[in-house]
C-alpha cells in the first residue's frame, strides 16, 4: 500500500508564494511529529516521503477538510499564522493530512484541485 502526506492551502488569502512554503513547512512538520510513532509514519518514510499540495478555498472549507479527516480516523494539523508577516494573528492557512494510505486520504481531499 502506498502512502503519501497531504497539504492543503487557502487559496484566498492571496498568500506570497515564500509565505505559502512557510506555513505549508510548518503543517509538515506538525503532521510529522504527531505521527513519527505510527506504523503509517514509518511506511511513509521507506516509501520516500510522498507529498501532494491541494486547494481550499476558504477558512470554512479547510475546517471542513480538517474535521472530516480527524472523523475518519487520519491525522489532521491545522495551522494558524503568527501574523508577524502577512496576515492577522491566528488567520488558519492550511493543514495536513496523514501521513496515511493514498485510498483513505483519497477518500477526503479526491475531489481537491492541485496547488
Amino acid at each position: 500500500m502506498a502512502h503519501k502526506l497531504v497539504l492543503v492551502v487557502r487559496t484566498d488569502l492571496d498568500m506570497g508564494r515564500g509565505k505559502i512554503a512557510a506555513q505549508v513547512a510548518h503543517a509538515a512538520v506538525a503532521a510529522v511529529l504527531a505521527a513519527q510513532h505510527g506504523r503509517d509514519f514509518r511506511a511513509w518514510l521507506l516509501e520516500g516521503q510522498p507529498k501532494v499540495v491541494l486547494r481550499a478555498g476558504s477558512a470554512g472549507e479547510l475546517s471542513q477538510i480538517a474535521a472530516d479527516a480527524q472523523a475518519a480516523g487520519l491525522g489532521a494539523e491545522l495551522i494558524r499564522d503568527a501574523g508577524r508577516t502577512q496576515l492577522a494573528p491566528g488567520t488558519l492557512t492550511c493543514c495536513a493530512i496523514g501521513p496515511a494510505e493514498n485510498s483513505r486520504i483519497d477518500a477526503i481531499t479526491g475531489g481537491l484541485a492541485l496547488l
